[in-house]
This record gives C-alpha cells, structure tokens and sequence, in this order.
C-alpha cells in the first residue's frame, strides 16, 4: 500500500475534509465553553442560544473546509512533498491555534486551567501540533503524495461522515430558525378590556440634549417632538445608573441599583416584582422586544414576566458575532467592505417588523408593550441613508474609540465632531422607526386607549469630562434622559421642570393601569401633570448610583443627587467630590464644589443623599453600590437606620425609594419549581381588581 501513488484530485479533497472535521470538532468545543459554564452575565462572552451547539461546528466545518481546500491545492503544487506537508501541517496547527484563541476569555475555568492557559500561548499551540503532524506526515510519507497517513482514511467513509454531519447540522438549524408566529399569546385570549394599553420605548444610550425637543439644534427627533406636543415632556428627567441594566432595571422595579442588585457581575435577580410580572398577573398581555445583544438578552434578567420576549440571540447574526471567527474576522471585514456591522442586534426597522408579527398575532387583552432601540448604541452605525445625514465617524476612530472612552487618548475636535454626527445620524434613524411604529399603533383600534412613554436608559458621553459612551461617571451627560408621557387624559403640550427620576415609570405604569394607593399615587409621575399641582418641595431631588470598577486602587461607589438646581456627585475614596449649577452650566463645566458659598449647599446634599438611603426599603442586593458611603462617616448612621422588613400590601408606608415594591410580596429569591402558589398571593395583594 505505501508504494501506490495518490490520485491528484483526493490531495485537495482530502485536506479539505481534514479541515472539516477539524473545525466540526473545534466548533463543538466553542458552544460547550459558551453553553455550559454557569455564567449570570458574562461581561466578555455573550449568551448564545442552544441552536448554537449547531451553527459552532456548522461554520468551523464550512470556514475550515475552506482552508483545507486552499492548503490542499497549495500541497498539489510541483515544489516539493515536503512543501505540501508542510502546508498540510499548518493547516492543522491553525486548528488547533483556534481552539486556543477559543478558550481564552473562558470565564468559568478552574485555577489550574488557567494556569495552564496563561503559561500556554497561541503561538506555541501552533507550533507543538504543526511539529507532531509534520513528524506523523513525514513518517508515513509515500510517492508524490504529501498526504502520509492521510491516504489511508477510507475516502468514501470519510467524505460521506463529514458531508452527512454538516447537511445534518445545516437542516437542523434550519429548522430552528422556522418563524414562531407567537400562537401561545392567542390561546389566553379573553375578552375585550377597558383596561388601557401601555407601551414603554426605551432609546437606548438617548441623551436628552441631543432630541431637538429639548432644544438642541439639530432637528435629529421630529416624531418623539410631535408626540411630546400631544402630551407632557419632562425637562428634568435622571436616569438611576449610567448603563443599561440597572438603568432600565430600575424602570421596570421602582428601585434603585443599591436595591435591585443589577450590575455588571449580577443580573436582575428573583426578588423585586417588575412591571411585566404585575401587569401580566393583573391581566394583560406582556410583550418585550429588546435589541441590546449585551444587557438585553433573557439571561440578564428583564424578559421576566413578560410572555413574549424577542431579543436577537437566537439570530444567525447573533451567532456568527458569538463565535471567534466571525466576530474577528468576518464581521470585521464585513465593516470594512460594507460599513455594516453588528451582526448581533436587530436593527429598529427588524425590531418594529419583530412588534409587527407579534400585534398580529395577540390577544384581546390590554397590552403592555416594551421596546428598547439600540441603534444609538456606540460605534453609531446605522443604515443608509441615515449613516451620513450630518456626517461621518472615520474608520480611524472607530478604532480609537475604545480607548478614548476613557480618557486613555484625546480626540480632536474634528473627530470629536464626527463622532457626534454619527450619534446624531442614530438618533434620527431611531426617530423614523419611532414615527413607523407609532403610526402602526395608532391604526389599531384601541389607539385611543393606549399610553405610550418614550425615555431612555442612560445618555452619552462625547469628552466633555475627557471620557466618551457611558458607565464610567455620573456627569449629566449620561443621566441627564427624555421622557415623554403620551395618553387619554394627560395634558398637552406639558413641559415639566420638576427633577423626575426614571425609576418613578414603575409606579406610573401601575398607575395607569387601574392601581390605587396613596403611596403609589406619591410615587408616580401622574401628579405633576395634575391641574393646579404646586410642587410642594422646590429642592425636590432624585439618586443616581453607580459601581465603578475602573476605579484604582479597587472597586469604588459614585452617587449623584440631582436637583432643580444642582448636580452633586459623590464619590468614595480619592476622588474629589464635584458640584454643579446644572440651569446655568448644563455640559457641566465649571465645578463649584469648592467655592465657600457652596459648602453650606453640599452639606445639605450629602445629608439628603444619606437620608434618601436611610428610608430606601430592604433587603439592599448590593451595597457596593453605597461604597461611597462607606468610605465616609455616613457608613454607622447608614446601617443604623437601615429600616425594617417591609408588611406585604402595607398601605401606610412612607414615600422612600421602594415604597411600591414594598406592597406586593417578593418573589422567592431562588429559583422555584413551577408552583402558582406566589402568584396567586400577588393577585391578591395588587391594588386594583384583576380578576
């Protein structure tokens, strides 16, 4: 058998399956680092769908089949046999090389893993397995043949267990992304209800200076500024965090961070009740459709007690972002070629098609609908012909980006400027997707029965405290949010100064839906858009909290107090606290805190930030949040004035942050098996009749 020559066409062919099975067996590898460790949220990996035990190996095999059939025509080539299996043997060094790369950012390994990762690089994978095939191939070399011990493999065998694998896989993947028409929601369908329906739009990373209704100079949001025309807008609006999940953790519970826990190591966890759960229970149809692939995605927390919740994991796109080969090769030469890139989020045109199917299909139950857009998300790229509307973001910093976001280099102010374009650009895109929904919306009808609220989860930075995007300070910039309240009986044409804390939508929500309570009632929104409403506190104020990790020497707490006249960030440890005239600096430029005249006025925000945290109602998931705090005097009076254990359904209950959550009984803290028992003693606690 060693003497017979290799035909010349099973030399490419072979390779090429060489290279399939290879990228079969390392794509089986990649799913399992990414579907089965333990990961509540993974900051580096994201959370891949199960058909991803399918599309893993499936691109392994097509990309690394590919590579086989390359490195075999190159080994056909009249060099010499050592050439071919030198090139043979690359091929398979290069396999190996990726699963390397693969289990890099495993984040859930043991120490002696890790050990070995560390002290193991790429390049020396590379080499140790390029060595021990070279060696194989050219101890069982034979004539005209680089193939060695290759030649030997059953060809028919072979191709037929690779090919049947990759069709099998392909049919299968198929299959799992077979449209789901949401027939579920149909079947608890009931009758008509007064009740109204809700829609929540979340503008993700939407500062709120840059909506041309709160004055800014490009007219980068026309429809949310007709909306606003037709109800209240709130001037003032603070977001409770920087980013995204506890921001918009914070809508959905009436908690602040400290509270509800959510953070970058913690998704949002079993206890506070959310809005989805309490109106779902009180009988409405829940529908969320989040575009965020990071902080969105159901692992996080917030598709809780929604019964339709479409996020973008279980797309292709999602998938082939997850995967290594695709997030750094294909997509990156996808931007290049294309200038389109996240593959692992729905647009806002894709997610009002995702709304679309779902309307279509729904109950004759009220609805509670909720939207988060992502486009304005950096690096801010958005369809043509939107993408160059006031300008273009260079590829050059696209690449600088993400070291300027914090700091690490400055931009110039031309390419400061075209990075505000392009978030400009995002904003108007998001903005026509808005109206195309709303206008959808108000073909229904039940439109006029319908409340839509239009806020953000955080804003965004471009320099103006030498950081660009968001979660590294509590500046206006990030907190500073629209809010836009739209339905049946509210006021047109509103526009309220008040400081209005995001996390208040919560209780509005519940408000708007039928529920009743003085401290709910307190607690809203709705009672400053009553007619004659006189606020009966001018100093007013509302937190914002934030873990900072990038904080040296270790971990810190920021919280910010906003008022109808200052900003005051408070920080831990090193760092200088900060204060602001918002009113007469609104980019926040001029930092007053040591001015003599303004001790007196910090003094006072200090003791209303403790005091705020004092009557903020149990349990505290996560005090990291108050390191600020801990760090000074206010740590003893802080766990001294802790309050106790909340009564479910108590009525008379002072109006501190949590005061609504605080009336209906918390969901168990670990996960439980599917006993009804906690929801039917939700029913009986909520407010309001939903039965």
């Amino acid at each position: 058998m060693a003497s017979q020559r290799t035909p010349f066409w099973q030399i490419p062919l072979r390779t090429s399956l060489l290279g399939a099975s290879a990228g079969i067996v390392v794509g089986l590898i990649e799913a399992a680092c990414l579907r089965l460790p333990d990961m509540p949220l993974a900051l580096q990996k994201p959370h891949v769908a199960p058909s991803f035990w399918l599309f893993a190996p499936l691109l392994g095999s097509v990309v690394f089949g590919l590579l086989g059939l390359f490195a075999g025509f190159l080994a056909t080539l009249p060099i010499s046999r050592f050439f071919g299996m030198v090139t043979i043997a690359g091929l398979t060094g290069l396999a190996g090389t990726y699963f390397r790369l693969v289990l890099q950012p495993y984040p859930t390994a043991r120490e002696w893993f890790i050990f070995l990762r560390e002290i193991i690089p790429p390049n020396l994978v590379f080499a140790l397995i390029f060595s021990c095939t070279l060696a194989v191939l050219w101890a069982t070399r034979r004539p005209s043949s680089p193939l060695g011990a290759l030649a030997d493999i059953p060809l028919r065998l072979w191709s037929g267990v690779v090919f049947g694998a990759m069709a099998t896989m392909a049919v299968a993947l198929g299959i799992s992304r077979l449209p789901n028409h949401l027939v579920a929601s149909t079947a608890h369908a009931m009758g008509r209800s007064p009740s109204p329906n809700i829609v929540l739009i979340v503008l993700d990373t939407a500062r709120a200076d840059h909506l041309s209704s709160y004055g800014y100079f490009r007219n980068t949001t026309p429809n949310v500024d007709q909306l606003a025309r037709r109800g209240v807008l709130f001037e003032n609006a603070i977001s409770a965090s920087n980013w995204t999940l506890p921001g918009i953790t914070s809508i959905f519970t009436g908690l602040l961070p400290h509270q509800h826990g959510a953070s970058a190591d913690t998704v949002l966890g079993n206890g506070p009740r959310t809005l989805a759960e309490l109106l779902r229970v009180g009988g409405y149809e829940t529908a969320g459709f989040n575009a965020n692939p990071y902080f969105g995605v159901v692992p996080c927390g917030l598709a809780r007690g929604f019964e339709t919740y479409i996020d973008s994991t279980p797309t292709l796109g999602y998938s082939l972002d997850a995967s290594y080969i695709g997030h750094e090769f294909i997509e990156h030469y996808s931007e290049e070629w294309f200038h389109h890139s996240r593959f692992n989020q729905f647009t806002a045109h894709q997610l009002n098609e995702q709304v679309y199917d779902w309307f279509d299909h729904r109950s004759e139950r009220p609805f509670f609908l909720f939207l988060n857009y992502n486009d304005a998300h950096d690096t801010y790229e958005v369809p043509s012909p939107y993408d160059h509307v006031y300008g273009r973001i260079s590829e050059k910093v696209k690449l600088q980006l993400p070291e300027a976001k914090l700091g690490r280099i400055e931009l110039s102010a031309d390419e400061r400027g075209g990075v505000i374009a392009a978030y400009d650009n995002a904003l108007k895109y998001i903005d026509g997707q808005v109206g195309e929904l709303l206008q959808f919306l108000e073909r229904s009808p039940q439109w006029s029965n319908t409340y839509v609220i239009i806020t953000a989860d955080h804003g965004e930075a471009f320099g103006e405290h030498h950081a660009y995007t968001h979660g590294w300070d509590l500046h206006r910039e990030v907190v500073h949010v629209p809010l836009v309240v739209v339905g049946p009986g509210i006021p047109a044409g509103l526009r309220i100064t008040d400081t209005a804390g995001t996390r208040r939508i919560f209780a509005t929500v519940l408000e708007i839906a039928g529920a009743k309570g003085a401290v709910l009632h307190r607690s809203s929104l709705s009672r400053l858009w009553q007619p004659g409403y006189k606020s009966n506190n001018p100093d007013e104020s509302t937190l914002s909290e934030v873990i900072d990790a990038t904080a040296a020497p270790g971990t810190q707490g920021m919280i910010s107090i906003t008022t109808r006249e200052w900003h005051f960030i408070y920080y831990g440890g090193p760092h200088r606290s900060r204060l602001y005239h918002w009113p007469m600096d609104p980019l926040e430029q001029q930092d007053v805190s040591e001015l003599p005249e303004n001790q007196a006025i910090m003094e006072h925000l200090k003791a209303t930030i403790l005091s705020k945290v004092e009557r903020s109602y149990p349990p505290w998931r996560d005090d990291r949040y108050l390191l600020a705090l801990s760090k000074s005097d206010f740590a003893r009076a802080i766990e001294a004035n802790k309050p106790p254990e909340p009564t479910p359904g108590a009525q008379a209950l002072p109006p501190g942050a949590g005061a609504v959550q605080a009336l209906f009984p918390p969901n168990p803290e670990t996960p439980q098996s599917n006993n009804k028992k906690p929801d039917e003693e939700l029913l009986n606690s909520l407010p309001y009749d939903a039965r």
